[in-house]
């Protein structure tokens, strides 16, 4: 195995494991649902942008997504008054779950190039300076 390959492993595995944490924490975060009444939605519901159960009671009633639905535009005042400050905040806490998600592929991306190029400027100059590297 290439020495290359093990510092991209060792590398790689850090990067992974702590997006991992950063995504456990942020979904353990989230207290309850976008729509009142609700609780936490699973993690990958939440990735893939699933829309939210609406609980019967609110369909059978005919009530307005506005009385009940966190993600409907509404001002402080308006969220104070529906009782949905917490459910208004998983709204924002689920989009920075998948804007994290997002991030971190990027990062991801970007760590590949720069890795190679910085890899490949490392060797030419420690070969420059006559130091040996098995790889």
């Amino acid at each position: 195995m290439s020495l290359k390959f093990k510092l991209w492993i060792v590398s790689q595995g850090l990067l992974l494991i702590t997006a991992c944490i950063i995504q456990f924490t942020f979904h353990r975060e989230i207290q309850v649902g976008p729509i009142l009444g609700t609780e936490r939605r699973d993690y990958f519901d939440i990735i893939s942008n699933v829309e939210p159960e609406i609980p019967k009671k609110f369909v059978e009633s005919n009530m307005s997504n506005e009385l009940f639905d966190a993600r409907v535009d509404m001002s402080s005042d308006e969220v104070l008054e529906r009782n949905l400050v917490a459910h208004r905040r998983a709204v924002r806490q689920e989009d920075g779950l998948r804007t994290a998600l997002r991030g971190g592929i990027i990062v991801n991306i970007l760590y590949f190039f720069i890795f190679h190029a910085l890899y490949y400027y490392f060797r030419r100059v420690l070969k420059r300076e006559r130091v040996v590297i098995n790889s």
